[in-house]
């Protein structure tokens, strides 16, 4: 079961994978942001600085080409000087080689931010140096120095000059693309910086938020437990954790629910416990009640017998005489028959005496049992052939439902007649206007049942203690000994008797049922060692 219970309870995704995942994540998404804005300002500083690095080969390039413009009209101003005319013509030649050379160079060159790209600005200028080159070899070739050549020296001059600004031009946008190239770098830094602390406050805000969405995962799910540990404090052993993951949390809810089904398993097998622990600590007092009971009604039965026994060792010897003389006497009289009544009175009521003596001797007397394997049901049919006569006489029904289940139990079979008889007498005088004895047999807690029931009037409540005792009757006949005679075989036998009664003043307050009386007799299976039994009466008054 425990390996059964860790398989299912094992989490899909620990909650430190859970959390190195998170991080890892997060330290992923930083290093991309920040790698992307260093790529970005570095790409950014690097074109800056190539501008910048072109810019100054430009410029380079710009002033070279500028001094080789003004080395193009010294030779002129040397030859109209008075200078030679083949080195002044060599020179001028090689100076205008010179410039050609450097304006190619300049058209190649990139010149960021100039008024005229450098093919361009190229342009522009070879047309000038072709002027320029055409008015000086106009000047070299006309080999004489007049007012013409003089003309033409200030148009080669001018065109220089026009050249020259082309040239101030070039340099002046240069200049300008540089500041702006260098404002631009500053801005680069700046926004470097500016998207260095965002970035960083980006970064702590994300952190954080994960950071609590990590907690509340955490601390959700522990408030959940510390709630149901609360519950389960409190004795709410049917509340359940939900788990809301599938991680260690997860599992220590789950295992948590598992402890809580267990201890909840164990505390109903502790009530089921206690409930059967109850009961038989309620059975055995019971049990003890009804020894306790039986050994006062025995002892006060002991007692009552010694008595009884030593009255009727006392009395029968003298009423015996009496009967004697009182025959003899209604011998005597003849044909006097007032005298003859009212001997037969006293006779009548000498041998009531005698019979309630011959009472007392049996009840005060132990009688050595006759136990033998018996059959019930037979023992209770024969005895109510006995009473056949009196159920007609009183006009009382019988009903019989004896169980087949009933094995031969040991019995001494004339006892227990003695003791139905009785019962079966008493039954049938609770009904003086007729009714029904219901006589029923079973088997009830591993003992033989016989219940005698009938539809009198029922014992009151205040009496219901008493019927047991010697010498107890409400009749105007009785000797108030058969219950008790009733009692003692039972009691001989190892068994019990139980009465359940009800009046009719009780079922008219809400007791349920009909008014009558019903005497359980239970006799044992099986031989009980030296006959002792507890031995109880049971009295239900509801």
């Amino acid at each position: 079961m425990a390996k059964r219970r860790e398989a299912k309870f094992r989490p899909a995704r620990s909650l430190a994978g859970k959390l190195i995942l998170g991080f890892l994540l997060i330290a992923a998404l930083e290093a991309l942001v920040l790698g992307a804005v260093s790529f970005y300002t570095l790409r950014r500083s690097v074109a800056i600085n190539r501008q910048l690095e072109e810019i100054s080969l430009s410029l380079e390039a710009t002033r070279s080409l500028g001094l080789d413009l003004a080395q193009v009209s010294q030779p002129l101003d040397e030859y109209l000087l008075g200078g030679g005319y083949t080195p002044a013509l060599d020179k001028f030649r090689g100076a205008l080689s010179v410039l050609r050379t450097s304006l190619k160079s300049c058209g190649s060159a990139v010149c960021h931010g100039a008024a005229k790209e450098p093919r361009q600005m190229a342009a522009i200028l070879s047309p000038l140096i072709a002027d320029v080159q055409e008015k000086g070899m106009v000047v070299f070739e006309s080999k004489k120095i007049d007012e013409n050549s003089a003309r033409l020296r200030e148009e080669v001059e001018a065109l220089v000059s026009q050249a020259r600004a082309l040239m101030d031009t070039m340099s002046s946008a240069l200049s300008e693309r540089v500041v702006v190239l260098r404002k631009e770098s500053a801005r680069v830094g700046q926004s470097m910086i500016f998207l260095f602390f965002l970035f960083t406050a980006l970064s702590l805000g994300l952190t954080a938020t994960v950071a609590f969405a990590v907690a509340q995962r955490i601390t959700v799910p522990v408030s959940d437990l510390l709630r149901g540990t609360r519950r389960i404090m409190e004795g709410d052993l049917g509340h359940r954790v939900d788990a809301r993951t599938r991680d260690e949390i997860g599992e220590l809810a789950n295992s948590f629910n598992a402890m809580v089904q267990t201890l909840k398993e164990y505390k109903e097998r502790i009530d089921d416990y206690s409930r059967s622990l109850e009961e038989k600590v309620r059975v055995r007092t019971e049990e003890l009640k009804r020894v306790q009971e039986s050994l006062l009604q025995s002892e006060k039965l002991a007692s009552i017998g010694l008595l009884a026994s030593g009255v009727a060792h006392e009395l029968n010897n003298p009423l015996t005489s009496i009967l004697m003389n009182i025959n003899l006497l209604m011998e005597e009289v003849g044909d006097q028959p007032d005298i003859h009544k009212e001997l037969k009175r006293i006779s009548d009521d000498t041998l009531r005496c005698k019979r309630i003596i011959d009472d007392l001797r049996d009840f005060s007397r132990r009688h050595e049992l006759d136990f033998r394997s018996s059959d019930l049901n037979g023992v209770v049919m024969s005895t109510l052939g006995l009473i056949k006569h009196q159920l007609e006489l009183h006009a009382v029904g019988l009903r019989q439902d004896f169980s087949s289940d009933i094995p031969s139990i040991p019995c001494d079979p004339d006892r227990i007649r003695q003791v139905l008889m009785n019962v079966f007498v008493n039954a049938i005088q609770a009904m003086p206007r007729g009714g029904t004895l219901t006589v029923r047999t079973a088997l009830r807690e591993g003992l033989a049942e016989i219940a005698v029931q009938d539809t009198g009037s029922g014992i009151p409540r205040d009496i219901r203690g008493k019927i047991f005792d010697p010498f107890f009757t409400t009749k105007e006949a009785g000797t108030g000994l058969g219950l008790s005679i009733v009692y003692r075989i039972m009691e001989e036998h190892g068994g019990r008797v139980e009465v359940e009664s009800r009046t009719a003043e009780e079922i008219g307050t809400g007791s349920s049922g009909s008014a009558g009386t019903t005497i359980r007799l239970f006799i044992p299976l099986k031989p009980v060692s030296n006959q002792v039994s507890a031995v109880g009466q049971k009295r239900t008054e509801s």
